[in-house]
């Protein structure tokens, strides 16, 4: 959408402004661009660390989502009458767990920025694997989510 509305826009400056304007133009451009850049990518507050922060843990949940729903398949065959807050801490727990070993072993002290060193360094064949990996991971997550799902009606039917 950006670059659409760059491209619409680049007549104005180019046409409309005087010599003197537009060179403050381009100069307030470059340092709205540079901050722009530092909102989006950077490495200990960007958004795009953030956006990543959410899918780690939404997807790295997933694997733990497995014994919850276990879990939860039990208390349901077990219990007659079911209470939402019971249900909700069997689900939290082995999530929670989970969930804050895989944080410290990643986000806490900013460890990833040693990942991003290594990512640097390292071959686009590299990088291809890695993707690929990473892939396999998301994947992953969403198959033991609905597995999970599966066994905790096989709990409950058998």
């Amino acid at each position: 959408m950006e670059r659409i509305v760059d491209i619409l826009l680049s007549p104005v400056p180019k046409y409309l402004f005087t010599k003197e304007y537009k060179k403050k133009y381009d100069e307030r451009m470059s340092k709205v661009q540079t901050a722009k850049e530092k909102i989006f990518y950077d490495k200990k507050s960007g958004y795009h660390i953030g956006w990543a922060n959410h899918w780690f843990g939404y997807l790295y949940s997933g694997y733990p989502a497995f014994l919850s729903f276990i879990f939860m398949g039990f208390y349901f065959k077990s219990c007659e009458e079911m209470n939402p807050l019971v249900v909700f801490i069997i689900a939290s727990i082995p999530i929670g767990i989970c969930y804050i070993l895989a944080y410290r072993a990643v986000f806490t002290k900013d460890r990833y920025l040693k990942y991003f060193k290594q990512f640097e360094k390292e071959d686009a064949q590299w990088h291809k694997k890695w993707k690929r990996i990473t892939l396999v991971f998301c994947i992953g997550s969403v198959i033991t989510t609905l597995m999970g799902i599966v066994a905790m009606w096989g709990v409950l039917l058998a």
